[in-house]
């Protein structure tokens, strides 16, 4: 019977060594080791053997199943190993080879419009400013001249961050989306020395209804300067310089007379509307993005109050500042020809891809 083991054994592993897949090898394990294995029927025998003869070869017979089991194992793992090593063949990739490039990335309108309005103030002296755009009341209302009990609080539209949040926070601590960059002017009048010439181009976060001029949320620039003698006039230079550079020469400014807390005299900017260039009057359509007025507010302009100043620890009596904010979805809705603001939200590469 000892015989019998060894040639089972050696057998098993002349047939394990020429298995290759998994298959075979399932076949194998039944072979030997299943409900009808050789082994079983090498021990059925074991019955007309003397009790010293089984002490003898049940502990070999033990061993082969344990070294079946044990070399079984080991095939099926070298032969997923050798699988796998396959697939990454017939897979591999040379990273380092050039392909022909289909659909190149450009830039989205709002980045160009924002960048040409960086390089245009840029060249005319100002400095690039950022900000956090999740911001604390302190910062985008009071500092400002908009403390809780004031009215204009209660037509602003905001996105107030979670009660869970700002319940335990004190008054003017609570955060909030900004609703304008203007909170990153006033860190910077809190931590820089005069005089003071920045552009804030940054995201900002409105609830409110959208249309083709308005999105819940869209990019805002402002840009403040604070120095000595300075008047509505430079305010007015700078503003329609920068819309005839930014538009066209013949781009058409007008100043309506208006009212921000924070500001002290304060204008709405139109410019002419470059969608409809007036052709409304003789094409009988109405232009959305002007309503049929020929004109697309797109910015406000101010004179900084001087308790904003004083705010800041600076003399309003020796200093004076001017500041103004637009969208620049609006900036590349009039740029590029587009009716609408919300078109640059909606993932329309027919639409990204003309520019």
């Amino acid at each position: 019977m000892e015989k019998q083991l060894e040639d089972m054994k050696s057998l098993f592993s002349t047939e394990l060594e020429n298995i290759a897949d998994e298959a075979k090898l399932k076949e194998l394990e039944n072979k030997f080791l299943g409900k009808k294995w050789e082994l079983k029927k090498i021990l059925a025998g074991m019955k007309d053997l003397s009790v010293e003869e089984k002490k003898s070869i049940w502990p070999k017979a033990n061993a082969l199943k344990l070294f079946m089991q044990d070399e079984l194992e080991k095939k099926a793992l070298s032969i997923e190993n050798e699988k796998y090593a396959q697939i990454e063949e017939d897979e591999r990739i040379d990273v380092t080879l050039q392909f022909p490039s289909k659909n190149l990335w450009h830039k989205h309108p709002i980045s160009m419009a924002s960048e040409l309005l960086e390089d245009i103030f840029i060249s005319m002296g100002y400095k690039i400013k950022d900000g956090p755009q999740i911001e604390t009341e302190e910062y985008n209302f009071d500092k400002l001249n908009i403390p809780a009990d004031h009215p204009a609080r209660d037509v602003w539209d905001t996105f107030w961050i979670s009660d869970a949040i700002n319940a335990e926070r004190e008054s003017g601590d609570n955060y909030l989306l900004r609703t304008h960059t203007s909170p990153v002017q006033i860190r910077t009048m809190l931590s820089e020395d005069l005089p003071i010439k920045i552009i804030v181009p940054g995201r900002v976060f409105r609830y409110e209804q959208e249309d083709a001029r308005h999105t819940c949320n869209f990019y805002q620039l402002e840009w403040l300067v604070v120095g000595k003698w300075i008047t509505f006039w430079d305010l007015k230079w700078t503003l329609d310089t920068v819309m005839k550079k930014l538009l066209w020469e013949s781009t058409e400014t007008r100043f309506r007379p208006s009212i921000f807390p924070f500001t002290e005299p304060s204008a709405e900017v139109d410019v002419s509307c470059q969608i409809c260039k007036w052709t409304w009057e003789t094409k009988k359509w109405k232009c959305s993005m002007c309503s049929a007025t020929g004109w697309v507010e797109l910015l406000g302009s101010w004179m900084v109050h001087p308790k904003v100043l004083e705010g800041c620890g600076i003399d309003p009596e020796v200093y004076s500042w001017f500041a103004f904010g637009m969208g620049i979805d609006r900036i590349a809705a009039q740029r590029f020809g587009v009716s609408s603001s919300r078109m640059f939200y909606q993932s329309k590469l027919k639409l990204n891809e003309q520019f």
